[in-house]
Parts: structure tokens; C-alpha cells; sequence
């Protein structure tokens, strides 16, 4: 009886120095592991790649850049032109201005005639300018206060006339309860007209 034990303890002692398989339970732990890594790598992916994708390439505005192209534009001041702009954010559309000897007699929102000549001259160049810069003086009286700038704006300026090309302003929300609000413009369509003699 006592060999048979000291047979059965010299058996279980062999066994425990050979090499154990994995379990099935230990394989299925592995793959959920790297499983788990794999999201997660994929995810990291994915965030940098959304990241990218949604990066704004306008450059940021300073107040020396707005002034470098309004002066542009003053310079060479276009009489005649037409001009469209699509608008995106809360109030989206399109706008399209006719200016004739500096003025503009009309003008069309998503298609159809505005009503208000007052509202004409909005999406004129020099109404895209005016409006700039009443957020740059906003940013300029903030900045002399020491306040934090209440928006953050981007944009380009066409580089022969200086018209704006692109605008992006992003209220950062302070004014609004916390949301940001960000609207861009894009001038689609600039074209001088030559006028009739």
C-alpha cells in the first residue's frame, strides 16, 4: 500500500515537470486580450485620422493681416463685379451680389431676390470686410481689457485683389452659455464684369 502511494506521488511529480498545453480557457484569454488591443489600436487610428480630416487649413487672422488685404483691395477697387458666397453653419445659404459702379443694385439669397436693399450690399466685398472687421476690433478691445478674445477667427484673402476668399469665425461660447458657434464663408464665384461702354 505504501509503494502504491510512493508510486503515485513519484507519478504526479513526473507529471508536473512536463510542459502543460494552454487550456482552452487560457487561449480564449489570450485572444480577447489582443482582441482588446486591436480596437484599441484601431480606435487610435481612427481618431487621428478624423483629426486630420477635420483639421481646419485656413490660417489664423491677425489684425495685420486683415488690414495688409483691405489696403489690397483698396488699392485696386473692382467697380463692377459679381460675386457668390455659400455660408455654413446655423443660418447656411447661399448669397450672390451684383455690384455695378461700386454699388449693388441686387442681390439673391438661395436663389431668390432679397427684398431689403439694405441688406444688399452684405455680401459685397466691402461688407464682408466691414463685418471682419467688427470682429477684429471685438478681439483688439478684448485684448486691451486682457480678456480672453470672445471668437476665433481664420481666413484668406484672394492674393491679387484681396477680396475675402474664405472667413471662418468661432464664437467661443462665452456669450452663449457655453456652445461655440462656427460659421464660414466661401466666396464660390468672383467675376469682374467688364462694364458696358
Amino acid at each position: 500500500m505504501l509503494d502504491s502511494a510512493a508510486d503515485h506521488d513519484a507519478t504526479a511529480e513526473a507529471h508536473s515537470f512536463l510542459p502543460r498545453t494552454p487550456t482552452a480557457d487560457s487561449t480564449l484569454r489570450r485572444f480577447v486580450v489582443w482582441m482588446l488591443i486591436g480596437i484599441g489600436f484601431g480606435v487610435a487610428v481612427m481618431l487621428v485620422a478624423l483629426r486630420q480630416i477635420h483639421r481646419d487649413p485656413t490660417p489664423s487672422l491677425t489684425p495685420e493681416l486683415f488690414h495688409a488685404a483691405h489696403q489690397r483691395w483698396k488699392a485696386s477697387p473692382l467697380a463692377n463685379y459679381d460675386v457668390e458666397v455659400r455660408v455654413t453653419g446655423p443660418q447656411a445659404a447661399a448669397y450672390r451680389v451684383q455690384v455695378c459702379d461700386g454699388e449693388p443694385p441686387a442681390a439673391w439669397r438661395n436663389g431668390q431676390p432679397l427684398n431689403s436693399r439694405r441688406t444688399f450690399g452684405t455680401w459685397s466685398v466691402p461688407g464682408m470686410f466691414a463685418t471682419i472687421s467688427r470682429d477684429v476690433e471685438a478681439i483688439e478691445r478684448a485684448a486691451a481689457r486682457g480678456a480672453a478674445p470672445p471668437l476665433i477667427q481664420r481666413a484668406e484673402f484672394d492674393p491679387k485683389y484681396g477680396y475675402p476668399a474664405r472667413y471662418r469665425r468661432i464664437d467661443n461660447g462665452s456669450r452663449k452659455g457655453g456652445d461655440s458657434i462656427a460659421v464660414t464663408w466661401d466666396v464660390i464665384e468672383f467675376r469682374i464684369v467688364e462694364p458696358e461702354s
